[in-house]
């Protein structure tokens, strides 16, 4: 879609024009905050735009100005990406009066769902908020959402919010955000991006632009400081936290606020330590607590919600979920009573208080011993594969085809017209599907791991893989006329006769055959026919010719939700080694990365941190808490990602590593040679052995299961996750 105004010959936008300006007045607004100007003007004159603006400082105004102003001039829509529901949902409600809105998102039945696309089809609609998986079609979302782009009204531009997710140096969020802007250029013809966070590094911030194609220096409207000047930072290492929370939060700094979040990483933790807290702080300020987390009935989640943006409720103790999207200006307090997993994630948690410019006051409660240390590195390990596992994934992703034999000619050469270069590649890539379910538990890894992988693969320079909607693969065909029915089907169904006529050439009785199983997806490729067609026809077959809705006494059945992909059938072994190599270095630096971000964390919060809390419970030395802000510039300002897995390597404790080889390794080895002893009928690799010493659930070993033996569930989650590995690697060959 055309831009409303065209950019500068030296490719800078327009001055403000008056419009602009009335528009903003319509809103409700007489000026514009720092960045908003410059983001603004960019995107109505078409240009990609990263805006990076801490938390409460206005970015969503950002999309809906332009959003506006656009749908002013023509019947258009814009699309706003969300990670959450419950972030849409606040988003939907905060729009202004004159932008009218739908959203598209997992918790919606089909039929909502259905109604939403017919108002945008009917131009009722100017700002269109998706989930990434409603655009994408990624994990259960099936078949995706959005019609084809020529059903839908043009798209003036798309705003990806927590914009970060699509960066590899961000954490592994959602894999549908590493495939958002692909998904909008080639699919919906999407020209214009906006992307939107409150927290990224400048390496984080450069490689979000090389996503959304910017290439002028002035496509990052803008970097806010990392910290909002308001906000009081202070970090304690008492030993009794329990006790500590209780001391800070009836002290000076906290005692008279009235709207505090205190933040854990675990859900039971949250329902205790608001028991906690609804016990010890009774009196006559009425201190009120209440637990929140993703466990709770949605309605309970509301409840809590809504009485703490109301003020009846003072104190809410909850997961890092909640506050996203939380339009609350006066929250006083944060409290970190675990340590947060990266400062990325500790500066959008802090940013939630203060929103209004008012003093705000931010703890949190560092275990002296490194217990949230540990805990933290052992999610880290929890999202890793090993090279084994990667190349069990790129056997199934790259099965081999016959497309190389059949353009060789005679002298075994492959063939290739007069004057052109030999071609490597004489695949034009083949229909495949891997069931997730079967894949989950054959690899020992997530789902949401395995569409990472192959998110890498479809982002990497040779595009190895081409991911499509997640379809369902398995089809089961039953004749309840027995096998003379059959047979007849494989005149009138082409389908039918090739499945039936393999299973011949395979050496199978097909006399007596009544049911069928097969790789639809498979077929329909080995066909050359069309997915969507193959799957109507045997549907079809349900129902008997002519007869209206009467039943032909056949079942067609598809089961097994499978990732949906393009890819090739003739790489070399080398190349599929380097598949497997891209992909295990890519899965190492990112763990790496991950580690030395969270140890990078510790030592800066250790750095400033007190004690206990009855150091800063009353008053605030504001030396530390200018200290801690200038370490979080530091971080957020320097272009340091790029070396971090390097970094983390040589940044190893030698004491750690001493006392992993030496004193402990014995014992190590025991543990693993009695643990498996006592499950002699299963088999492990190292690394599954390492995950449940580290108290890591998978797939194939669930908490639930492997957790109730605590001789060596989490007994070494304080010790180096990969020199466990190489130990239990031993012992493992050495027992066969």
């Amino acid at each position: 879609m055309e831009p409303l105004y065209k950019p500068k010959e030296d490719g800078k936008v327009q001055e403000v024009p008056p419009e602009v300006y009335q528009a903003l007045h319509d809103f409700g607004y007489r000026s514009f905050r720092p960045g908003q100007e410059m983001a603004i003007m960019r995107i109505l004159s078409g240009l990609s735009t990263l805006v990076v603006l801490s938390t409460g400082m206005g970015k969503s105004l950002c999309y809906q100005l332009p959003a506006y102003l656009y749908a002013q001039r023509s019947k258009c829509i814009t699309l706003v990406v969300s990670p959450l529901v419950s972030l849409m949902d606040d988003q939907l409600s905060g729009l202004p009066p004159k932008l009218k809105a739908a959203c598209i998102h997992s918790n919606m039945s089909q039929k909502q769902r259905e109604a939403a696309i017919e108002k945008v089809k009917a131009g009722q609609v100017h700002v269109l908020l998706l989930s990434p998986e409603a655009l994408v079609g990624g994990g259960h979302s099936g078949s995706g959402c959005l019609p084809p782009a020529d059903q839908l009204p043009p798209v003036a531009f798309a705003c990806i919010d927590e914009a970060h997710c699509v960066s590899e140096w961000s954490h592994n969020f959602r894999p549908c955000y590493l495939r958002l802007c692909k998904v909008l250029r080639d699919r919906l013809g999407v020209r214009c991006l906006l992307g939107l966070t409150a927290t990224a590094t400048l390496s984080t911030a450069l490689d979000i632009a090389r996503h959304l194609d910017i290439s002028d220096q002035e496509g990052i409207a803008v970097r806010s400081a990392a910290v909002p000047h308001n906000l009081q930072l202070s970090v304690s290492m008492d030993r009794d936290k329990d006790q500590a929370l209780v001391s800070l939060l009836k002290g000076e700094r906290f005692g008279v606020l009235d709207s505090i979040i205190v933040y854990c990483t675990r859900r039971e933790e949250t329902n205790r330590i608001a028991a906690l807290l609804r016990t010890c702080l009774q009196g006559p300020l009425k201190w009120i607590a209440e637990a929140y987390h993703a466990g709770m009935s949605a309605s309970e989640r509301r409840r809590v919600q809504n009485n703490f943006m109301c003020g009846e409720l003072r104190v809410v103790v909850a997961t890092v979920a909640f506050g996203m999207g939380l339009d609350k200006s006066d929250v006083r307090g944060i409290v970190h009573y675990n340590m947060p997993k990266s400062f990325e994630s500790y500066v959008q948690e802090i940013g939630r208080a203060g929103r209004d410019g008012e003093p705000a006051h931010c703890h949190l409660f560092l275990d002296p011993e490194g217990g949230d240390l540990h805990e933290l590195r052992r999610h880290i390990y929890a999202d890793t594969v090993d090279y084994f596992t990667v190349k069990r994934l790129v056997q199934r992703v790259f099965p081999p085809c016959k497309c190389r034999q059949i353009h060789q000619n005679g002298s075994g050469e492959i063939e290739q017209s007069e004057g052109e270069e030999l071609v490597q590649r004489v695949c034009h890539t083949h229909e495949r599907a891997v069931p997730m379910q079967d894949t989950v538990e054959a690899l020992d890894i997530t789902e949401e791991g395995l569409e990472t992988l192959l998110c890498y693969l479809e982002l990497h320079p040779q595009r190895w893989v081409e991911l499509l909607h997640p379809t369902l693969s398995v089809c089961r065909l039953v004749c309840y006329g027995g096998p003379p029915q059959l047979r007849k089907l494989t005149k009138i169904c082409p389908p039918v006769a090739v499945v039936l006529a393999r299973k011949r050439l395979a050496g199978e009785k097909v006399e007596t055959c009544d049911t069928l199983e097969f790789d639809v997806v498979e077929l329909a490729d080995t066909m050359g026919w069309q997915l969507p067609l193959v799957k109507r026809g045997l549907r079809q077959l349900q129902w008997s010719a002519g007869s209206g809705t009467g039943r032909s006494g056949i079942l067609v059945e598809f089961s097994a939700l499978s990732f949906y992909f393009r890819s090739y059938g003739d790489l070399m072994p080398e190349e599929l080694d380097q598949v497997c190599a891209f992909l295990h270095g890519r899965v190492q630096s990112q763990e790496r990365t991950q580690l030395y971000q969270l140890k990078t964390c510790f030592k800066a919060f250790h750095s400033v941190a007190y004690r206990n809390c009855s150091f800063c419970m009353d008053e605030l030395d504001e030396t530390r808490s200018l200290k801690l802000k200038e370490l979080l510039s530091d971080y957020f300002d320097k272009r340091r990602d790029l070396d971090m897995s390097k970094k983390y390597e040589e940044d190893q404790d030698d004491e750690d590593k001493t006392l992993n080889k030496c004193k402990w390794e014995e014992q190590i080895r025991a543990d693993v040679r009695g643990f498996l002893a006592s499950r002699s009928d299963e088999k492990f690799s190292g690394r599954a052995v390492a995950r449940i010493f580290h108290g890591i659930g998978s797939p194939c070993y669930p908490a639930q299961m492997y957790g109730r033996d605590r001789r060596y569930w989490r007994k070494y989650i304080h010790f180096d996750f990969n020199e466990i590995i190489r130990l239990a690697t031993q012992e493992i060959i050495r027992t066969r």
